[in-house]
């Protein structure tokens, strides 16, 4: 006797059809309205941005970026993701080569330098996105949300980067002096305002961390 009881259960075992083509295609798309989202939004600010600013600019329409990417705030959200680890790939941050390298080279200055270099690219990356998000935050509260956590995540990856440079934890006051360091308030202030060179803040930020780190506890 058969043991299929899919006929007589009404429910159909048939796997539902992807199409790599298709799918292909959704994630061209969606890139293609993050950068557009990204470069409206950098020179336009969170309030001049709208849906169909971005929707014209990327040929799409409105209904396929809500499709694609969501909502308003679901878009600056996604763009500063793609900012802060440089692509749209799914890996995180922390499972990236140039942050474990922070904790793998072979010397304390080597991994410092690793943590700077790391720190100066993500900083060129997001210091603007991330101004965007925060002048968002002030009406909207979804990205309110998203900048409180924005900022307990940035903190947690400081201490954790502390951490696998220094081989132990350091305490708090430590910590929030590197993350202040290390904050794209201080790139903006230096490389934006000050017309500091990445190699001149790169080396800057190498030295301060050094002091900061081998300071005795």
């Amino acid at each position: 006797m058969s043991t299929d009881t899919s006929a007589t259960s009404g429910r159909s075992t048939t796997r539902p059809y992807r199409s790599p083509r298709r799918q292909l295609q959704a994630a061209r798309t969606r890139a293609a309205v993050l950068a557009t989202a990204t470069d409206l939004f950098t020179s336009r600010g969170w309030a001049g941005t709208s849906m169909r600013d971005v929707a014209h600019t990327a040929e799409v329409s409105v209904e396929t970026i809500y499709s694609a990417v969501g909502p308003k705030a679901a878009l600056l959200k996604a763009a500063v993701d793609i900012a802060v680890v440089g692509d749209a790939e799914p890996s995180p941050l922390a499972d990236r080569s140039a942050f474990i390298r922070i904790g793998t080279a072979p010397t304390r200055h080597e991994r410092i330098d690793a943590a700077a270099h790391l720190t100066a690219d993500i900083n060129e990356r997001t210091h603007r996105i991330v101004e965007v998000l925060r002048a968002g935050a002030r009406t909207e509260p979804a990205l309110r949300t998203e900048v409180i956590a924005a900022t307990q995540r940035r903190y947690d990856t400081v201490a954790e980067a502390a951490r696998m440079i220094s081989g132990h934890d350091l305490p708090p006051d430590r910590i929030d002096e590197l993350w202040a360091l290390t904050s794209d308030q201080v790139y903006h202030l230096l490389a934006d305002e000050r017309g500091w060179s990445r190699a001149r803040y790169t080396a800057w930020l190498t030295g301060r961390m050094e002091e900061i780190l081998d300071r005795p506890e």
